[in-house]
């Protein structure tokens, strides 16, 4: 009696721990269907499954245009073989759809393994922008896809940020090889390390400053502009605050840093500085519907 029980605690235990892997894996590996009924990857995936129908269409097609530059290549072909490599990046995403095909050759031609390899989806919701199920991107700061980070054990060397700054072979090289790199955002990577190593407070003291560099770093307004949305998803509404504040210290004249200011505050339950932006947004763009439409709400 004494033994079956025993036996019977630890099929339970087993059947338990069985169903707890199956259920994590089950939140690692999802789908969902977008607006217009297009599936989007979540989670942890494989090359393998960007070869299958629908997203086979665009990664073999652009895995196949892609010419590498071997002569780059096999400069450091010897060191990638105990690094390991973090791609995040989106179905969703056109940058993604044509940089990941192109980083799969590469790494592939370099002789990394599927084992140093993992690659992240993340979902494009704004309520879980740039977020994936098993939330692997938290506190990697990532603001744009596609990402890719190159590992030494547990240590970053530095990362690709969406495209290369001079080609994928010769910032791998760059990398790889431990030189000075700055990958592309510098504003957004700015705010990123100046928000860890800083109290916010601190920071709004010194925004003119933070500004000034900002404006010698920034190329458009939808760098800080991602990064407030991805912040905001996450429910760092405060840094989020920072990103599309500074933003619209940037760029003045551009009404959609405005409306993302609306938005925020929005969701912080500021109605009247919410109906400030959005007037902003009117102002600098007479027919923007959606600004005239959240005016309308917010009566």
């Amino acid at each position: 009696m004494k033994f079956f029980s025993i036996a019977a605690l630890a099929l339970l235990c087993y059947s338990c721990n069985r169903k707890t892997s199956l259920e994590r894996n089950m939140q690692m590996r999802s789908v969902y269907n977008d607006a217009a009924g297009n599936p989007v990857l979540l989670g942890i995936h494989t090359a393998k499954d960007l070869q299958q129908a629908p997203y086979n269409e665009w990664f073999n097609k652009n895995k196949d245009l892609y010419k590498i530059d071997s002569a780059t290549a096999d400069k450091f072909k010897l060191l990638v073989k105990d690094k390991k490599f973090e791609i995040f990046m989106g179905t969703w995403c056109g940058d993604s759809k044509r940089e990941i095909p192109r980083i799969f050759k590469l790494l592939e031609y370099s002789g990394v393994r599927a084992s140093q390899l993992t690659m992240v989806m993340l979902d494009n919701r704004d309520s879980v922008y740039k977020q994936s199920p098993g939330h692997e991107e938290k506190d990697k700061a990532i603001h744009r896809v596609p990402t890719l980070i190159v590992y030494d054990g547990k240590k970053e060397m530095n990362r690709i940020v969406e495209v290369p700054v001079i080609s994928l072979e010769r910032d791998l090289l760059l990398i790889l090889t431990g030189q000075q790199y700055e990958p592309s955002y510098e504003a957004a990577t700015y705010l990123l390390n100046l928000t860890a190593s800083k109290q916010l407070a601190v920071i709004k003291q010194d925004s003119g400053a933070i500004i000034s560099i900002l404006k010698n770093l920034s190329r458009n307004s939808a760098e800080l502009n991602s990064l407030g949305y991805v912040w905001m998803a996450a429910g760092n509404m405060d840094k989020a605050w920072l990103a599309f504040d500074f933003n619209a210290a940037l760029y003045p004249k551009n009404a959609n840093v405005y409306d993302s200011l609306g938005e925020m505050y929005i969701r912080r339950n500021n109605k009247a500085a919410a109906r400030v932006n959005y007037n902003k947004v009117l102002l600098l763009d007479p027919g923007n519907a959606h600004a005239a439409k959240m005016l309308a709400i917010l009566q």
